[in-house]
């Protein structure tokens, strides 16, 4: 499957969103939205959820990637799949933008804990199941498969995303940092391997 022209623009609109969102909280300030999103996850907070939540917020942690994704790239390179050659380089450039944006932004998390900016899980979880998605719609499976395999990881993005601000550990800003960041380098890579994959021209 080849992907379309507007994937390296909308890669482009994230990295400009990335950029700006970095900018701003480099100020050390807030957007007014930080903290009603703030107040309006903490006041769904119940005993009940914080075990599920707990364990949901793993899915982004980078330990846990990992481990995922060393079976996974053993399994695409046994494939064939273009994305296996291509998977160190997602993994390094991810950590490595990570590290470094919050090593530079340095703005402090909603319990005034260092490098709130971006929140790594949701820029993890960003790419980890964001590639999900595309070897899911660049292998043989039936369409049944396929989109409910997209759904789940959608899913698991957002629970990611929500559970770093339920645990008091992330502004909004900086899970959207996380996102737009992380989905940008993904895009930019699958581009790179899109490219590679075309015939040359005659």
């Amino acid at each position: 499957m080849k992907l379309p022209g507007a994937v390296l623009v909308l890669a482009v609109l994230l990295a400009l969103a990335f950029l700006a969102l970095a900018a701003f909280a480099a100020t050390g300030r807030l957007f007014s939205l930080d903290y009603t999103v703030q107040a309006l996850v903490q006041g769904g907070r119940h005993p009940v959820l914080e075990a599920p939540v707990r364990a949901l917020t793993l899915l982004g942690s980078g330990y846990v990637l990992a481990l995922l994704a060393v079976p996974g790239w053993w399994l695409l390179r046994r494939a064939g799949h273009p994305l296996a050659r291509a998977l160190p380089a997602l993994v390094a450039g991810g950590f490595l933008l990570n590290v470094l944006s919050k090593w530079l932004v340095a703005r402090p998390r909603p319990r005034l804990t260092q490098y709130g900016f971006p929140s790594g899980h949701a820029l993890g979880a960003a790419i980890f199941f964001g590639a999900l998605i595309y070897v899911l719609w660049t292998v043989p499976v039936s369409r049944g498969w396929r989109w409910a395999g997209t759904l789940a990881a959608c899913l698991l993005i957002a629970a990611v995303a929500y559970s770093r601000l339920y645990l008091r550990v992330h502004w909004a800003s900086d899970v959207a940092g996380g996102l737009t960041g992380g989905a940008a380098w993904l895009l930019f890579v699958l581009a790179a391997i899109d490219r590679r994959r075309r015939p040359a021209a005659p």
